[in-house]
């Protein structure tokens, strides 16, 4: 996942994984705002995922005007294993 956004300064942002479901808003967003989104590996590069890495995930900028907040739901379809072929 990559979270980015424009703006006069630039934000800074931050990719995190919302908590599971039946967690209240506030538990939700606080949850978000402590963990770390999996799928997004360093320096930009890619990584295989599995389906425990579905969820819903929060992209926040912020800079000196304010913040915004987005999300996005990641479903996976398939976990493909090395050597195992195609999904």
């Amino acid at each position: 996942l990559w979270c980015r956004a424009d703006g006069n300064p630039a934000p800074s942002t931050r990719c995190s994984r919302e908590s599971s479901a039946g967690a209240s808003r506030g538990q939700a967003a606080a949850a978000a705002a402590a963990t770390p989104a999996p799928a997004a590996a360093p320096g930009g590069s890619s990584r295989a995922v599995s389906r425990a890495d579905a969820g819903r995930y929060l992209c926040r900028a912020t800079n000196k005007h304010g913040s915004a907040t987005r999300s996005v739901l990641v479903t996976v379809e398939c976990e493909c294993r090395t050597g195992l072929g195609a999904c």
